[in-house]
């Protein structure tokens, strides 16, 4: 009986070796995590900026916001891109330079949908930033690929939550620097696509991303060295393909710095001492010496943030030679950086690349190759502040002798280096939430800066002139003229240090003169004052309506006249002038001569109501209130005014008619709160 061999067992199919490696190198689902990061920027953002929703207006962003352009909405968009971005009119002169289109057009369709609400404007400045926060983010995560995620991750978190990025979140005029940044990292994510795939588009892509971030604002200009920088730094590309790129977005960017001239009438930005001595100091050794001192104070903020400022410019940072010693130490300093970053550039060292993307994005801010306005501004590290970031994270890292291209952190280091990371990030949230309060209002952001401003000029007198006009907008000033003391010495105090700061500051010296004529309520100061301003700038008419007025309150009538024909001497068409002369000889007693000058406005002015109120308060002063309600009546038919309408509310009182002192009453109330600020 032969033995049947034993039957083989089933042997089990092997997968293919294809299969196999396959599924050992799937990589993990990343697109949840990626939804966790920016739902966790998304409330960052909301955490650090959610308070800026209750803000209404500060500082310049009537030129953005509510202004009259603006406020057409769609209809404003054609006019917006043939009109320049800063327009300003004032007592010195008018002033129209600078072209942002791509700022404007968002405020004219934000306008457009949902009115004049500064809380949706400051939210959609959160948006902005929480946006431009995750492309940062995914782009760090992209150069750093090779790294543990946690550390582009951190890098992201303190550039969010330094409190210097307060001015440009908290400042809805400042919304173009975010615009710019967001368009410039845009095409440096285009950059790296092209890296990746070879395919021109991507760089056509980069070109517009980047006309588009210059009409928002020439900030932008740095990247024209960083993306370079960062193409040698972190992608395979060779060096040779980095010159048509860099020539291709220079040349993007002299399109963008000409076109204005081409399509618009061009007049240069009006530039002032008070704003920058530079401007008008043409030693090179004062520029290199107070750039140095400039870019020892963006290091300064960067490292202690505190105290932040809306405005420095003149006497701030002030004007030094290289031998000053902060600029000796400057020097020393940015010499170090420079040295080292050169030096292990060739090995592509991060700590390499985050210090020269600090100083190329710093440069065009260090007054050294240009005069900056304002000599220094927080707004201006705004995109510098990166290489900040990345090189305070690499050394939390380092300290602790943790790798941040290790995959896998020791959960004790990686628990330190967390700790450390919120020991930094506790009071940069608390510093950026308690300032974002200071960005309240005009009142708040200028009352709460001017301790740490004592040697700003400019600072000083815009303090004070905020209080003057709040006085002239005030309904009891208006009803009364009378003025607070306190106040009236708070505004000439800052009015002083500004002249002490700067003594040849025509307006300041003008509006000096006006707080003590009609606050102080003393001529002879007033007279002082007055006269320096006509001898500064005799071509304004200003000070030389003032002087007028002042003669007038201390009955020298013929110095009154005196000043008057001197202005239209110089300016026959000139109103303000023509109605003070009228006025000056109705004082005198000649009422048939200042009757005729004002019914002369008449006929050539048909809707002025200025004439027809010097008019009824002639005839009041001569006891004939009915020509003189008449009058008024009629003035306020032309232009409604309070002042106009309390004026009749008085006259009525006066006369016993109470229904038609209600009327006029209520029609005061009434133009107050359509008229709020």
């Amino acid at each position: 009986m032969t033995r049947k061999p034993p039957a083989k067992k089933p042997v089990a199919k092997k997968q293919p070796a294809k299969s196999k490696a396959k599924a050992a190198i799937k990589p993990p689902d990343s697109g949840k995590a990626n939804r966790y990061f920016v739902l966790f920027f998304f409330l960052f953002a909301l955490a650090l900026y959610g308070n800026t929703i209750l803000n209404k207006y500060a500082v310049d962003d009537e030129f953005v916001t509510h202004n009259d352009l603006v406020k057409k909405g769609f209809a404003a968009i054609p006019k917006i891109f043939t009109t320049p971005y800063l327009v300003q009119k004032g007592n010195v002169g008018n002033q129209a330079s600078d072209y942002r289109p791509v700022v404007k057009l968002t405020f004219a369709i934000e306008y457009q949908l949902y009115g004049e609400k500064p809380g949706i404007s400051h939210a959609i400045n959160i948006l902005l930033y929480f946006w431009l926060s995750s492309v940062l983010f995914f782009i760090l995560k992209r150069l750093l690929k090779n790294y543990n995620i946690l550390f582009p991750f951190l890098i992201t978190v303190i550039f969010m939550a330094h409190p210097v990025h307060t001015e440009v979140v908290a400042s809805l005029k400042n919304r173009d620097e975010m615009i710019s940044f967001l368009c410039a990292l845009g095409g440096l994510w285009c950059l790296l696509k092209y890296a990746d795939t070879r395919r021109i588009w991507y760089v056509l892509a980069t070109m517009v991303l980047f006309f588009t971030g210059y009409l928002s604002k020439s900030s932008i200009m740095p990247f024209i060295l960083l993306y370079p920088l960062v193409l040698y730094f972190f992608t395979g590309l060779k060096p040779g393909t980095y010159i048509p790129i860099f020539l291709a977005i220079l040349a993007v960017a002299l399109f963008a710095h000409f076109l204005p001239k081409m399509i618009i009438p061009w007049t240069p930005r009006v530039n002032s001492l008070i704003e920058n001595p530079l401007y008008f100091d043409k030693n090179l050794w004062h520029r290199f010496g107070t750039g140095l001192v400039s870019l020892l104070f963006y290091l300064r903020i960067l490292v202690y943030p505190n105290p932040l400022l809306y405005y420095y410019g003149y006497d701030m940072i002030p004007v030094v030679t290289p031998l000053n010693l902060w600029a000796i130490l400057s020097f020393i300093l940015y010499t170090a950086l420079l040295g080292w970053a050169l030096l292990k550039a060739g090995e592509k060292h991060l700590i390499s690349f985050a210090i020269l993307w600090y100083l190329v994005a710093i440069s065009m801010y260090s007054n050294v190759l240009v005069p900056v306005v304002g000599i220094v501004g927080e707004r201006f590290v705004f995109v510098a502040s990166l290489g900040f970031c990345i090189a305070l994270v690499w050394v939390i890292f380092r300290i602790f002798r943790t790798d941040p291209k290790s995959l896998t952190i020791e959960f004790d280091a990686r628990a330190k280096i967390i700790v450390i990371i919120a020991l930094v990030l506790i009071p940069y949230v608390a510093r950026t939430v308690t300032r974002n309060r200071d960005w309240r209002n005009l009142f708040t952001l200028y009352s709460k800066d001017i301790d740490s401003q004592v040697n700003s000029a400019k600072a000083n007198n815009q303090y004070a002139g905020f209080l003057m006009n709040s006085v002239y907008k005030d309904p009891n000033f208006l009803k009364t003229g009378d003025v607070n003391q306190y106040e009236t010495e708070v505004i000439i105090s800052h009015f002083r240090r500004s002249l002490e700061i700067y003594p040849d500051n025509y307006q300041t010296v003008n509006d000096l003169g006006s707080v003590y004529l009609f606050f102080g309520k003393k001529p002879d100061s007033a007279i002082a004052f007055l006269k320096k301003a006509t001898e500064m700038r005799p071509d304004l008419i200003p000070a030389w309506v003032n002087l007028g007025m002042s003669y007038r309150e201390l009955k020298q009538y013929d110095k009154a006249l005196e000043c008057y024909e001197t202005i239209l001497r110089r300016d026959p068409q000139e109103l303000r002038a023509t109605f003070a002369l009228a006025n000056v000889y109705n004082d005198m007693g000649n009422f048939d001569k200042a009757m005729s000058i004002n019914e002369e406005m008449i006929r050539k002015y048909p809707r002025l109501d200025i004439p027809y109120i010097n008019i009824g308060n002639y005839y009041l002063q001569r006891g004939d209130t009915a020509k003189a309600v008449a009058n008024w009546q009629t003035a306020v038919e032309k232009r409604p005014t309070y002042e106009g309408f309390m004026q009749l509310n008085r006259m009525y009182k006066i006369h016993g008619d109470q229904q038609k002192a209600d009327y006029y009453l209520h029609m005061a109330q009434q133009f107050m709160n359509q008229n709020k600020p």
